[in-house]
């Protein structure tokens, strides 16, 4: 009973941080996939793309923000919280107006780099690597809470989009989106860390304790503090790519052409948008779930496990024309996707430490932005050359239980 109140106070005692995380992740979403996906059929008509023109456009801009991410991911481990978010905040209002005045290729790969960069790249790891890094025994909670603010951004975001896409246009819809950032999220959110310097203090004071440089880990019972340079070396970590990769190509390939694969299914499109509460609800109950037993069992446990329901969305996907398998479908994406957060930012903190977080987690952001990368351009290839909607679900039944299968094998023994 000590233990679990003990817990409760630790996840409740800077709740400031817990949600400056929470509002970080929902502000991520103009550079998430599920918001561009609404300006999709815009996007082209006025560039005059087909699905693989636009997604492969998405696959140079997002693949240049996972090698720049390499490098700017690892400004949080050297420079204040505060200025990394201010800097982030302010290159996604840069986006935003990008996206809405862009005319030419070269502009609209600018805008497509910095909405990815700034908003799925960074801002989501700030919020993953700051809640990761201060939080100790309660990881799994704490990311499952931040986690909420991607799925309030699933629940609300297209049907408000949308509709502001009709009102005022899809040019003045980013517009408005930066202006939001600006003037909301950039000074709420510096008000909810402005007492940072005295978080990081106690946070340099427990790593000196820690500090495997002067104590080894097998002498202190401290747990080893790996570089990222360390990490690289560990077949642990490629054994895991696969699962972690599996949801950013998956869940990124159904977003983005959401529009295509709805249409061919026979689908009503208002349909979904509704059923994404369902998606939404699923992604937070999965969350809550696996963030609970992430902080009893440890990271490691679930790893293998954690993207099995999209299998039950890939049979959703060979499913018949009625509306009802798209319920099947934003339910097991939806709890995967919750998963997802709980399970994988707790897992780099778990096996790795926290000393180089930034810089590791970055790697990890890395290669799941180099996936959601690939995902647009190779889906969008195989809608033009007439692959199925069905087909898409049989590949995501297989990618799914390949993935699971490398990152039991390369943890069994851990």
């Amino acid at each position: 009973m000590t233990d679990i109140g003990g817990k409760r106070s630790e996840l409740l005692s800077d709740w400031r941080l817990l949600l400056f995380g929470t509002l970080a992740s929902l502000a991520s979403a103009p550079g998430q996939t599920l918001v561009i996906s609404l300006f999709n059929a815009d996007i082209r008509s006025a560039f005059d793309l087909s699905h693989g023109e636009f997604g492969t456009a998405y696959m140079i801009a997002t693949l240049v923000s996972a090698a720049v991410i390499l490098w700017s991911g690892k400004l949080i481990d050297r420079f204040d919280l505060r200025a990394v978010f201010a800097v982030t905040t302010l290159g996604l209002c840069l986006a935003c107006l990008v996206a809405g005045s862009s005319t030419g290729w070269i502009s609209l790969l600018l805008a497509l780099f910095l909405l990815r960069h700034f908003g799925q790249g960074l801002m989501t790891h700030i919020a993953v690597t700051s809640v990761n890094r201060y939080y100790q025994t309660v990881r799994g909670k704490a990311s499952a809470i931040v986690n909420q603010g991607f799925t309030l951004a699933e629940a609300t975001l297209p049907i408000t989009i949308s509709a502001l896409i009709l009102a005022i246009g899809w040019r003045n819809s980013w517009y408005v989106l930066g202006l939001i950032a600006a003037c909301f999220v950039l000074p709420l959110l510096l008000a909810l860390i402005a007492d940072h310097r005295r978080r990081h203090g106690r946070y340099l004071d427990r790593m000196s304790i820690l500090d495997t440089d002067t104590v080894a880990p097998e002498v202190s019972g401290a747990q080893r503090q790996w570089t990222r340079a360390e990490m690289l070396r560990d077949v642990r970590f490629y054994g895991v790519l696969p699962v972690v990769l599996a949801p950013a190509f998956l869940n990124t390939g159904l977003m983005f052409h959401h529009q295509h694969i709805v249409q061919s299914k026979g689908w009503d499109l208002q349909t979904w948008y509704l059923l994404l509460m369902a998606y939404a609800a699923s992604s937070i109950a999965f969350s809550m779930l696996a963030g609970i037993m992430v902080d009893r069992t440890g990271a490691r446990s679930l790893m293998p496990l954690f993207t099995l329901p999209m299998v039950a969305g890939g049979l959703s996907l060979m499913g018949g024309g009625s509306d009802v398998w798209i319920f099947g479908v934003l339910v097991s994406f939806g709890a995967a996707a919750g998963m997802t957060g709980a399970v994988t930012a707790p897992f780099w903190a778990e096996v790795y430490g926290v000393q180089h977080l930034g810089s590791i987690k970055a790697v990890a952001t890395a290669v799941m932005i180099f996936a959601s990368a690939m995902s647009p351009a190779i889906y969008g290839a195989m809608f033009d050359t007439g692959i199925t909607a069905p087909a898409i679900g049989m590949l995501n039944i297989i990618i799914v239980l390949a993935a699971s299968a490398c990152a039991w094998l390369a943890l069994r023994k851990s």
